[in-house]
């Protein structure tokens, strides 16, 4: 009986160090793949063909890179981890907890105008991470699972037009039609190609900031008021996605690493957040 219990305590530990060596091998043969993609994403942004802008089509796009030795990784821009496709998000079509008024965050849902007031004015603004308003006074987890897959901390407040969602545009003070008319401009509306020989597509949505307001004026009707909360919003309004999360899983051996979330600034090829798991 003791040599029973014996062997088995053995076999346990041998069992739990070979899963070690294996999660090891796992995070050792990741790293480097994904440093590597990291370099080529750089280098892809800094010759991207539609510099301008980003469409929705441009960054949900998942492309697959084949390495030597057995080795590979996919890579996509737009954060898909939730199970939810409505919630799949780019991280230049959120809000800025750090730069948004005490109006447009009181419209996010979970907050009111005396929660949005108490965010604005406590001393924990300017936050380096969506989970450090759990902090603030009379927030509740529940407050902030409504509205934590519209928020963010990067960037200078900018919001790619082509990106954000609904839920977005309507924080922001645009009424539902106009929220909903943008959604199915930039889904319907093809970006012409400024060189009429080349047949090379250049995807939908808005390639110019400032031709907003016309390009849907010619597409929908809009009243008045809905114009000026339109212009009023070119200034907080992008159609380019600055800060990007860029997300990468390698593999080795035909085994599927790690996945890395990256928050990345390409202009200056800065890395502003690296999470792995």
């Amino acid at each position: 009986m003791i040599l029973a219990i014996l062997g088995l305590g053995i076999t346990g530990l041998v069992f739990q160090e070979i899963r070690f060596n294996k999660a090891y091998s796992r995070m050792i043969s990741s790293l480097p793949i994904a440093q590597g993609a990291l370099k080529k994403v750089f280098y892809l942004r800094e010759k991207d063909a539609t510099a301008a802008y980003d469409t929705w089509d441009e960054l949900n796009q998942e492309e697959t890179v084949s390495l030597c030795g057995n080795n590979a990784y996919r890579y996509f821009f737009i954060d898909k981890n939730s199970s939810d496709p409505a919630k799949i998000i780019d991280e230049s079509a959120l809000i800025n907890l750090n730069f948004a008024s005490i109006d447009v965050l009181s419209r996010l849902p979970g907050m009111d105008k005396d929660l949005a007031e108490t965010l604005v004015t406590c001393g924990l603004r300017p936050f380096s991470s969506i989970n450090e308003v759990l902090l603030v006074e009379g927030m509740s987890k529940d407050n902030f699972l409504q509205f934590k897959d519209l928020v963010t901390v990067y960037g200078t407040g900018k919001i790619n037009i082509n990106t954000a969602s609904k839920e977005v545009f309507l924080a922001l003070g645009l009424d539902k039609d106009t929220a909903e008319a943008i959604m199915r401009f930039r889904q319907e509306h093809k970006i012409e190609n400024p060189d009429l020989e080349s047949e090379e597509e250049m995807g939908y949505g808005f390639s110019d900031i400032n031709k907003v307001l016309d390009s849907l004026r010619s597409y929908v009707s809009l009243g008045l008021r809905q114009e000026q909360d339109i212009l009023a919003l070119l200034s907080v309004f992008s159609v380019k996605s600055e800060y990007l999360r860029f997300n990468v899983i390698p593999s080795s051996g035909g085994v599927q690493g790690l996945h890395y979330s990256i928050v990345i600034y390409p202009a200056t090829k800065k890395i502003l957040s690296w999470n792995e798991y």
